[in-house]
């Protein structure tokens, strides 16, 4: 999976977190319970993490970018991608 690619998918993951997010929010206004406050709570935190991800990887974009562009020269004359990659704060 490229940066990239894994970039857009951090980017989907942290808006359907937000979207549920969202969701247990509405219900917990509808329905002020420990339940649906200790749902909220639990949606916070997920997407606080998905963000915190997502953070962590634009931190890092130039290097995600160079990556990006070393393995592109390496299509254009038919090598592999490296294996070695260069951005060391992404994935995490």
């Amino acid at each position: 999976m490229s940066d990239l690619t894994l970039m857009a998918e951090n980017i989907r993951t942290a808006l359907e977190a937000l979207e549920h997010t969202q969701d247990a929010g509405d219900e917990l206004r509808e329905k002020v319970t420990r339940e649906n406050y200790a749902a909220f709570r639990q949606r916070m935190n997920e997407l606080y993490q998905r963000l915190h991800k997502l953070n962590a990887m634009l931190l890092h974009e130039d290097e995600m970018a160079l990556d990006e562009f070393a393995d592109a020269l390496n299509r254009a004359f038919n090598s592999p991608p490296s294996e070695y990659r260069r951005a060391s704060g992404h994935g995490q």
